[in-house]
């Protein structure tokens, strides 16, 4: 592998640990009674914690996908590798079943993401975004 690529893939690795690591620390914490503020802050934390993991878990995923050349569904599918060290935070988290719906939304975006970075014309458009249709008299 070249210098660039190791430091790229390292890059990545630690960006998933800081990303958990925070994602962890965050969800582990004892409920108090914040004030609103404080609340907004720690959903804001929450939530750039969340995003970056599943930024650098769907650009390593989508290194794989294109060595290893995975179809649009299946880089849908490699999201759902997300779940497992994603137990680790819901465990951690305590009884709170918003753990669940992080990690499950975390998996969802983390797949979206990789078929994305891989197919970039996968998604199809919607209802309002069609081509024009081929007309008889074009202008």
């Amino acid at each position: 592998m070249l210098k660039s690529g190791l430091i790229k893939t390292s890059g990545w690795i630690a960006g998933l640990l800081v990303s958990y690591v925070a994602s962890f620390g965050i969800i582990a914490l004892p409920m108090h009674n914040f004030p609103p503020m404080s609340r907004i802050g720690l959903i804001c934390a929450l939530v750039c914690s969340v995003g970056a993991n599943v930024f650098f878990w769907s650009k390593s995923l989508a290194f794989v996908a294109k060595m290893r050349g995975w179809s649009a569904r299946d880089c849908q599918m490699a999201g759902f590798l997300v779940i497992v060290p994603g137990t680790i935070l819901f465990l951690a988290g305590g009884p709170f079943m918003a753990t669940v719906n992080i990690v499950m939304q975390e998996s969802y975006w983390t797949g979206f993401l990789c078929a994305k970075l891989v197919h970039p014309n996968f998604i199809t458009p919607g209802p309002f975004e069609r081509e024009t249709p081929i007309t008889l008299f074009p202008k």
